[in-house]
């Protein structure tokens, strides 16, 4: 009883709780692994057996299916974190759907997920010139030019999606917004949402408006009963966090949590896709320095 009490207090008084929470957390693979494994062969089985052509398939009867059968494809590669696969996929359901705003949106953020950045805006602009109000374009912006520190692209792009959103995708966008405002120089960010809901993700925007502990959010963390959507909001958590951490200046602190939400494996999150390209850019920004 004395071993666990003393374990429970030196958690409760440490400077990084989630990372120590993390930190006995160990994951080989992602989340439904085997699902879309399958997933991947019937389709890449429908694709082979009937394969679209390598020229104008937005010209054939069968443009429409094939399209749903790469998009089908992109997406489970995508979920088990293939993104080069699933870039190639969208690609080539562009090809034959050239006009379907949310396929650029979707091959951008998959861009974003392999870190081509520059790729992923050009692939945004070309989808915004087909519809400029698309709502999955614009949040994919609001992500690219956060993380290119384009400070002002990046609050105007997630002030939108807050107000595109429905109301549980737009808690996530207003996380993204108070720290792209932090990051920016604004020291004292306006909130959209004055009072967080106690639904997740309110622990989250509590946390970044200076209203709870990160012990208290940990608490929350580990208060869900369902083992994947712990580790689910875990991954949310500790990205957060980290982005907190480097609106102050606490790099190192940023990267151990960047580093721990990556480790989760949720590869499906943008928070895991976010927290990779953050930690690019550190070991970019490390490279540079290097003699």
């Amino acid at each position: 009883m004395w071993l666990a009490a003393l374990v429970a207090l030196a958690q409760a008084s440490s400077a990084t709780p989630l990372l120590d929470y993390a930190d006995g957390l160990d994951f080989d693979t992602p989340p439904h692994e085997v699902q879309y494994r399958s997933e991947i062969e019937r389709a890449a089985h429908e694709l082979a057996s009937h394969p679209p052509p390598a020229r104008d398939c937005a010209r054939t009867l069968g443009a429409s299916r094939f399209t749903q059968l790469l998009e089908r494809l992109a997406i489970a590669r995508s979920m088990l974190g293939d993104h080069a696969g699933a870039i190639d996929a969208y690609e080539q359901a562009l090809g034959c759907a050239p006009r379907a705003a949310v396929l650029h949106a979707r091959l951008a953020e998959e861009l974003l997920d392999a870190g081509r950045l520059d790729e992923a805006l050009a692939t945004l602009n070309r989808g915004l010139a087909i519809q400029h109000d698309n709502y999955e374009l614009g949040t994919v912006m609001g992500q690219v030019e956060f993380l290119k520190e384009h400070w002002a692209g990046a609050i105007g792009w997630l002030r939108w999606s807050v107000q595109t959103a429905g109301k549980d995708q737009a808690l996530y966008w207003q996380c993204l917004l108070w720290l792209a405002q932090l990051r920016s120089g604004i020291a004292h960010p306006h909130p959209l949402e004055p009072s967080p809901p106690e639904d997740w993700p309110g622990p989250i925007l509590e946390l970044l408006h200076g209203a709870v502990s990160e012990q208290q959010l940990l608490a929350a963390v580990q208060g869900e009963p369902d083992a994947l959507r712990r580790r689910e909001i875990l991954c949310e958590a500790l990205f957060y966090v980290g982005e907190q951490r480097l609106a102050r200046g606490e790099v190192e602190q940023a990267r151990r949590y960047f580093a721990a939400t990556a480790n989760l494996k949720v590869v499906y999150f943008i928070e895991h896709s976010m927290a990779l390209a953050e930690l690019a850019k550190m070991r970019a920004a490390v490279s540079k320095t290097s003699p």
